[in-house]
């Protein structure tokens, strides 16, 4: 018979030689997704219940962007179109059902962040166009290196979360959000998802490595998406490092389905020269980079180059001059673009929709917890998709291919041949 003490022995030496093994397949995704104890006092419950309350009713009859394409003729769109070229069903000639600060359930201030309630929601609602407010707090992590979180900011940059409620961390955002987004029992699982990385501060140069530390903490969490992000693709190019951007916009948009676009406002070329692996890589994993072509939100950067993604301020596309709507127009035609008011907690107006896409914004986030976002599911407008046709005068048109004509005969030089003149 084995004494117990070396039976205890034994036991105690295969839980030191195990512990590595366990805290590597914790960080490789076997994480508890389990969050903070949920609140239990009642304005957090009458949250939920707002919630539930206004998005419930449309979950089952969300559809797919495939059937959108394949049932036209049913659709009561802005314009009533009943037929919708093939060539111009490509994503840039589509505008997106946009959610910001999808965990925050509200109110706003001292509100709930909770992201297996918010992201729920957020799909119900139909949306599959991610707004990320990205920066860090004022506590430190490991060394004093600056921790990537989500942030709900008023426009004073004062946090609108209660005291007293820590954030889980945003590798646990991303695994909830894939694991729903893509879940089997979503009707519109398989439409391509969006993800916009809007970060408010870097914590040092542009190409610094404390910036490409903290930028690569963020590819890291994303690690849930490894399988579904945008490399190299049979049917449409190079789009790692954001290398083929207007390729990426004029591909069908059901060249996506079941992937995960990533765009960012943030310059991460730095990582070109550095020692990353791919994917602890943000400037590898990125899709579409933002620029700022007028007011800068965030650490978004004036363009220096050509510029297929725009991340502008409501306040300057609504105070557009007549002159200059039709050149606006034409930018969006081949620019991914996305408006943000400047004060975050802004809720869209339906007047303000209007003007907007009518020079043709891809993107108008709503605020989830916001009653008066209702407008939003209105049968024209993402009652039954995450995504609708932009009008035909604002739609990218591929020139059309043309076919060289006979020749005139009186051209042809017969190979060189000298001919004897005829007499």
């Amino acid at each position: 018979m084995v004494p117990l003490w070396l039976l205890w022995l034994v036991l105690l030496s295969l839980t030191i030689y195990l512990a590595p093994v366990i805290r590597s397949m914790v960080q490789e995704g076997f994480e508890d997704l389990s969050q903070q104890q949920k609140p239990t006092d009642k304005e957090y419950q009458a949250q939920v219940k707002l919630l539930n309350d206004m998005y419930e009713p449309y979950a089952t009859a969300k559809r797919p962007v495939v059937e959108l394409q394949e049932n036209q003729e049913n659709q009561e769109n802005q314009e009533k179109e009943k037929d919708v070229p093939a060539a111009e069903r490509i994503l840039v000639n589509y505008q997106a059902l946009s959610v910001r600060f999808p965990a925050f359930l509200g109110p706003a201030p001292r509100g709930y962040m909770d992201y297996d309630i918010g992201i729920a929601a957020a799909l119900k609602a139909g949306a599959r166009t991610f707004i990320l407010d990205i920066d860090y707090t004022d506590s430190n992590g490991a060394n004093g290196a600056k921790e990537p979180t989500l942030v709900v900011r008023d426009i004073q940059g004062k946090s609108q979360l209660k005291a007293d409620q820590p954030v889980p961390p945003l590798r646990i955002f991303f695994q909830t959000l894939h694991d729903q987004a893509f879940s089997p029992s979503l009707p519109q699982s398989n439409d391509p998802l969006i993800l916009v990385l809007y970060f408010h501060r870097r914590p040092g140069g542009p190409t610094s490595k404390t910036t490409l530390d903290y930028y690569s903490k963020v590819a890291q969490a994303l690690a849930p998406f490894r399988k579904r992000i945008l490399t190299n693709e049979l049917e449409g190019g190079k789009f790692y490092r954001h290398q083929q951007e207007g390729k990426l916009l004029m591909n069908k948009i059901t060249n996506y389905n079941g992937k995960a676009l990533i765009f960012s406002n943030a310059d991460t070329s730095g990582f070109k020269d550095a020692a990353y692996p791919a994917l602890e890589d943000l400037d590898f994993l990125t899709n579409l980079r933002l620029h700022a072509p007028q007011t800068k939100l965030g650490v978004t950067e004036a363009a220096t180059g050509s510029s297929f993604g725009s991340l502008l301020t409501l306040e300057d596309l609504l105070a557009t001059p007549d002159d200059r709507k039709e050149q606006i127009k034409a930018e969006t035609t081949q620019r991914w673009t996305l408006a943000l008011p400047s004060n975050p907690l802004q809720s869209i107006t339906p007047e303000q929709y209007q003007q907007l896409t009518a020079l043709g914004v891809h993107a108008l986030p709503t605020i989830l917890f916001d009653p008066q976002q209702a407008f939003f599911f209105q049968p024209a407008m993402y009652k039954v998709y995450g995504w609708r046709y932009k009008p035909a005068a604002l739609r990218y048109k591929k020139p059309p291919v043309v076919s060289p004509g006979e020749p005139n005969p009186s051209l042809n030089a017969h190979q060189g041949e000298i001919r004897a003149p005829r007499v």
